[in-house]
């Protein structure tokens, strides 16, 4: 019914700065198992929540990487547009575990999602290229960026040089 339907709405626009609230004390465990029991009463998750849990399984720790990819899927699955946030989120847990190609790839699955990389994206993985040793391919993921009209800022040229 609309009521039902009204009210689960309400209680999830009630949850959203809760879970807010708890990733910022980082009990990440807390905000995904609370993310589940919504679904379980309910509360259809949408981007918003589906981006905190994933952002909770990244932090988590490498382990964990594996469950932010399936929530992923399950956005699909859902029909949601996975965001920018999204994609960078997932990035930035696969550099902080040195697995570049894969953070590679997840880039060009970002594209051929039809969501549009940022400066964001680009500068996480050029980091951990040139962390890792691998300037060239750093240098050649910079011309690939200003080749997709994404500007490269401070930050990208730091990681370069430094």
């Amino acid at each position: 019914s609309i009521e039902d339907a009204l009210a689960s709405f309400n209680r999830m626009l009630r949850m959203h700065p809760r879970l807010t609230s708890i990733v910022k004390f980082k009990h990440y465990a807390a905000v995904v198992s609370l993310c589940k029991q919504m679904e379980s009463l309910g509360i259809k998750p949408n981007v918003y929540t589906l981006n905190i849990s994933i952002n909770c399984c990244c932090r988590l720790s490498q382990h964990h990487l594996h469950f932010g990819f399936s929530i992923l899927g399950k956005m699909f699955k859902l029909g949601l547009q996975p965001t920018t946030v999204t994609f960078n989120t997932l990035i930035n847990g696969l550099c902080i575990g040195h697995q570049l190609l894969q953070a590679l790839r997840l880039s060009d699955h970002m594209v051929e999602s039809g969501c549009k990389p940022d400066v964001f994206t680009y500068n996480t993985i050029v980091n951990g290229l040139c962390k890792t040793g691998n300037t060239d391919v750093a240098i050649n993921l910079l011309r690939k960026m200003e080749g997709r009209g994404v500007e490269p800022d401070k930050v990208t040229y730091n990681a370069i040089i430094d």
